[in-house]
Formats: structure tokens, sequence, C-alpha cells
């Protein structure tokens, strides 16, 4: 297969068990918040002057410009959302949610709120968007079943190719690793957060995705050692030095948990894998 996405080291809350040696328990921290009157508005990703397709290009690569790293930094610093009091809104601070028995509206909710963020951050890199497709939610879902069927999730350091490429193939496309999904994940011991909560932790995690950070929470932001993963986001932003750069996903989103540890599943179907019959068998967009 013509490279898509690259088979990836998880780079999460969960990424120091495998770059630093510290436990498990202690790289799934929550992410901290900073208490302060509470600021309504919507979330949001900036990318820094500097943080540029051909610079992302050399980092995907595993040479990352010392400009490119300091340009990292400063967006995983001014991207406050994940770290301060903010909200979306007042009701998001009031409803709790099960992250593990979501609503159909709520997973939907969350699905908008990630795809919104993606987008955000492609276009300033002048990208076409990702298009939310309901066959690529179905896949969100069934690989989160996979996981949770074969307790498995981020903490135990990679993805569960076995159960993606199942997944894949259940729902009509022929792929025979992972090309789709790029992962997150937390600990959380309570059943139940808020809105708020569960939101922060996806902006946490794309936020470490976009800027190559691979430390477990906020705590070590200005630490240049910790800047070091920039393959998710040459996935997120389709450009990983192969002839389909440039192109855009087909997204859905899940979350899957086992014990008190959630995963993360950010799911993008190629669109051109989907216009292609070798890989699309029976796949459908919506």
């Amino acid at each position: 297969m013509v490279k898509m996405k690259k088979f990836l080291t998880v780079i999460s809350l969960a990424s120091l068990l495998f770059f630093g040696g510290v436990s498990v328990k202690d790289s799934l921290l929550p992410v901290p918040t900073v208490q302060a009157k509470t600021k309504y508005a919507k979330a949001k990703i900036k990318l820094p002057a500097g943080y540029t397709k051909s610079a992302l290009l050399k980092a995907y690569q595993g040479k990352p410009s010392a400009k490119f790293i300091k340009a990292s930094m400063k967006g995983m610093k001014e991207n406050t959302f994940s770290r301060t009091n903010a909200s979306e809104s007042a009701k998001d601070n009031r409803t709790k949610i099960n992250p593990n028995k979501l609503t159909k509206a709520q997973l939907q909710e969350l699905t908008s709120f990630s795809l919104r963020l993606i987008n955000q951050a492609r276009t300033q890199l002048g990208l076409p968007k990702w298009v939310y497709s309901s066959g690529a939610q179905k896949l969100a879902k069934d690989i989160a079943k996979e996981y949770v069927a074969n307790k498995r999730g981020i903490n135990n350091g990679d993805h569960y190719v076995a159960g993606i490429v199942r997944a894949c193939k259940k729902n009509g496309l022929n792929f025979d690793d992972n090309y789709v999904e790029d992962m997150a994940g937390y600990y959380e011991p309570r059943t139940k957060i808020t809105m708020t909560k569960m939101k922060k932790n996806i902006y946490f995690a794309l936020k470490q995705m976009i800027f190559g950070y691979t430390g477990p929470n906020e705590k070590a932001i200005s630490k240049k050692s910790y800047y070091r993963e920039w393959e998710h986001a040459g996935d997120l932003f389709n450009t990983q030095g192969s002839p389909h750069d440039g192109d855009y996903d087909y997204y859905g989103f899940s979350i899957s948990k086992v014990g008190k540890v959630y995963s993360l599943h950010f799911i993008g179907v190629p669109h051109f894998a989907v216009n292609d019959p070798k890989y699309n068998l029976n796949f459908k967009v919506n």
C-alpha cells in the first residue's frame, strides 16, 4: 500500500511510559486546570509563525529544525484551553457525562468539537478540511469495541492493529495495517466528569499531537527535550512525504475504557483510498 499513515508509537498522556520510564499511573494524570473566574469562549487552536508544512515534513521525517521546535513550544504555551478555567459554555460546566456510556448527542458533540479543532489548524496551513462521515464514525465505534473486547488501551503502548484491521474489513476497507487511527488517552478514576473536562482532555490530546509534545501534562511544556514526535501531526495534516500529501480524510471519533484508562480514537479514512477500489471494497462514507 502507498504510505498513508505510518504505524505509530502512541504519543499521548501515556507517552512518558515509553520515553521517560515513569509508571503508567504517573503518566496518565488528568490535565491540571488553573482555578480562576470562568471565561466562556469556543476553544481554538492557533499555529504560531514558523509552524509550516515544509517544516512539519522535516520533523515528521525525524529532522525538526530548531525554529520549528521553538514554534511548537510556543504553540503548547499559547493554546491554553486545556489548562485554564475556560469553558465553552455554562451548560458544559453543568453537564455530567459518562465517557464510557455517551448518548448519541454527546458523542456527536465531542466528534464535532475535535473535528473543529483539527480543521482550524488545517485551514491555517492551507489544507482542505477533513469531513465528518457516518461511515467513519461507525468505524470509530467498531474500533473502540475491539479495544474493549480485547482489554487493550493507550496504556498498552501501541495501537491494537489486529482489532483495527478487523474493524476496517468489517466496514469494507481492505487495509492490512493501521492506516486510520491516531490515539491518545487519560487516567480517570471517576465514572462521570463534566463535558468541559472531557473537551479539555480532547483539546490537550490534539495539542500534544500537533506540537510534538510528549509530556503527560502541562507541567513540562517549557522543556525542549519533551518535543520529539510529529508523526501524529503528519497524519492530522496529511503531510508525510507521500504522493497523497495535501489530501483529506473522512473523520470519526470514539472513546473506549478498560479499567480506569480511557482511550481516545481519532479515526481518519483517507479520501484517496475511499475512491480506490483496491482499498474500498464496500465502505460507505454516509
